[in-house]
């Protein structure tokens, strides 16, 4: 009898009960560190975009503070007459011998006579409100304009020059205030020209004091009505009546600011009564100064003008972000021009049309673009791209138009090209077909450009265009528009390429078993199926052209103009920033406009990048639908 084999008990690997507890209990673990690393690093960073706006809107918000000021007495001191501050150059008399030069109207009675601070003119006025403008330069011309400073019905009680020495303000009896420009007609003759009013005050005017280095002035009026303007401002920044001052023994004659124009001092026959402690640091900027048209002094009409510093004593900043905005509009909007286009079109032939591997190494190669850094694009554009199309600027509007009309006669004659060519339409013949057909394009844009140079516009096309008054500049938008698009086009691509082929195999297949072609299929499915993705492509390509700093900086004049002149210069809200914040001053109107720049900027690139999201996760919603 066979003997029977003893059995072995066989050990399971499985882990036991108390082993799957303590598994499960570190799996938790994990996934709540994880949950917790995750959560921390999405929480930190919206704090941080929360902490970078309120940090830039602490150095904004000082620009929009109202302007205060307190009346206080002198202290009772013996050294109280020293720190009056002294009469401005262009408010001191001028001599009698310097008016025995001029052959005045015997008739003409003087009241009020100014002279700017480099002694240019002379102004004489008298109480009935005529006025004499007078050129030192020529004594024996007389009066250069005659001309009236108030209604006739009101007389001329008080007038000062400002700080930039180009404006005139004039009070009268009614309590209007005007302010006037000296300016040159068309004979190049300068004239006191009547600019606008100021809020009109309850009494009449009895003293002017405009303050040191900055367009403002005070006003004061017969019923103790002390008023803060800026000359770009038709309603005061600040006032308050103080009845006691109005009364006869207690009313000042004068009124005159310190240095720092942080002191306003009321004074009766040269003795102090009093002072106002003024807080008004940036009286400039106003939100009609940055968005509304402003006429500035020595300006022939009011402009959006942005212009930051100047070679004058008395300069007034203009901080005007119009320019700054449609510039950079203006540069996004030509590469998007450029870019979007040609990503999209790219895009739907790399994935409709071309076959594998190729679809992928062309793909790859057009999203390497993206790594080219900024400045070195900048840097070619600037010492390449514009001197070459300046010289070959109508080539290139040839070229643009040329080859759709190329493309469009190949497409037309297909069938007659050899079958070797025709099949399959995504090889590399077909791109060596294509680059051929650019190439011919380019050739015959070139030869038609001198000839047409030479019949239609006399030799040079921008000579021909300064003629109809278009002014072509170097460094201009479309040279920002080709680079910036170049910098562009990968962005766009890589995102419209992903949204085409993430679109569900079956609805292609299914559009093909029901006898559609490819371009069909293109336009009837692919198309609108993928249109939130291609949307969401272009709004991060704007997104990235509006954020762009280098290519802009290096590529345009930086003129900050307000047109969309494709043959014109720009200045971005980027390149403003990147030029002037290392040399505005710490706490200056400049340094805190820069600010309010950056937050712009922080404003459109959020909203478009937002904006881009949302589409973006409603096109994978609709896409898993379709699944």
């Amino acid at each position: 009898m066979k003997q029977q084999e003893p059995t072995t008990l066989r050990v399971s690997r499985l882990p036991d009960a108390q082993q799957r507890q303590r598994r499960a209990v570190k799996r938790r673990l994990l996934d709540l560190l994880w949950y917790g690393l995750i959560s921390l690093a999405g929480v930190t960073v919206i704090v941080a975009l929360l902490a970078i706006f309120i940090y830039l809107m602490s150095e904004v918000l000082p620009l929009f503070k109202p302007a205060t000021a307190e009346l206080r007495p002198l202290p009772v001191t013996p050294e109280t007459s020293l720190a009056i501050p002294p009469r401005a150059v262009m408010d001191t008399a001028i001599s009698a011998e310097v008016l025995q030069q001029f052959a005045l109207p015997l008739s003409f009675s003087i009241d009020f006579q100014l002279q700017d601070a480099l002694k240019r003119y002379v102004i004489l006025a008298n109480r009935s409100g005529e006025a004499c403008l007078l050129q030192l330069s020529r004594p024996t011309a007389g009066c250069i304009q005659r001309l009236s400073l108030t209604d006739r019905t009101v007389s001329l009680t008080a007038i000062t020059w400002l700080a930039g020495q180009q404006s005139l303000i004039t009070g009268d009896s009614s309590g209007q205030l005007k302010q006037w420009f000296l300016l040159a007609d068309k004979d190049g003759q300068v004239r006191l020209s009547w600019v606008k009013p100021f809020q009109q005050r309850n009494a009449a005017i009895t003293s002017l004091a405009a303050e040191s280095g900055r367009s403002g002035f005070a006003v004061l009026d017969a019923a103790g009505g002390l008023s803060l303007f800026y000359s770009t401002l038709s309603k005061p920044l600040w006032q308050k009546r103080f009845p006691d001052m109005a009364a006869a023994r207690a009313a000042p004659d004068e009124l005159r600011f310190n240095a720092t124009n942080d002191q306003l001092w009321l004074l009766k026959q040269e003795q102090a009564l009093s002072f106002l402690a003024v807080q008004n640091k940036h009286p400039e900027i106003s939100w009609r100064t940055l968005w509304q048209k402003v006429w500035y002094e020595s300006w022939q009409q009011p402009e959006y003008v942005w212009q930051s510093s100047g070679g004058a004593e008395f300069y007034q900043g203009k901080y005007s972000l119009v320019p700054l905005t449609v510039g950079t509009l203006k540069a996004a909007f030509y590469a998007m021009l450029v870019a979007v286009p040609l990503a999209i079109l790219a895009a739907l032939y790399s994935v409709c049309y071309l076959a594998e591997p190729l679809r992928s190494r062309l793909s790859n190669l057009i999203e390497l673009i993206a790594l080219f850094p900024t400045v070195i694009i900048g840097f070619l554009a600037a010492i390449w791209l514009a001197p070459a199309l300046e010289q070959h600027l109508l080539a290139l509007l040839l070229f643009v138009a040329i080859t759709p009309l190329l493309v469009f006669l190949l497409a037309k004659y297909w069938a007659v090209l050899p079958a070797f060519l025709q099949r399959p339409t995504g090889s590399k013949l077909t791109l060596l077909l294509m680059l051929l057909l650019l190439l011919l394009s380019a050739a015959a844009a070139f030869g038609l450009a001198a000839l047409a140079e030479y019949y239609c516009f006399e030799g040079s096309l921008q000579s021909w265009l300064s003629k109809q008054g278009i002014d072509y500049q170097q460094r201009n938008a479309l040279v920002v528009g080709l680079a910036m698009g170049f910098a562009v086009l990968p962005v766009v691509f890589s995102l419209s390429y992903d949204a085409l082929a993430q679109i569900p195999k079956q609805l292609t297949l299914g559009a093909y078993a029901l006898g559609a072609n490819q371009w069909q299929i293109v336009q009837r499915i692919m198309l609108p199926v993928a249109a939130p993705g291609i949307l969401a492509a272009m709004m991060l390509g704007l997104s990235r052209a509006i954020g762009e700093t280098m290519i802009i900086l290096m590529a345009t004049g930086n003129n900050p103009i307000t047109n969309f002149n494709v043959f014109e210069g720009l200045r971005s809200l980027t390149a403003t920033l990147a030029i002037e914040l290392p040399e505005a001053a710490v706490n200056s109107s400049h340094y805190r406009v820069l600010f309010l720049v950056a937050i712009l900027l922080f404003i459109f690139t959020f909203t478009c990048n937002t904006l881009a999201d949302l589409v973006r996760q409603r096109l994978r919603r609709n896409l898993q639908r379709l699944d």
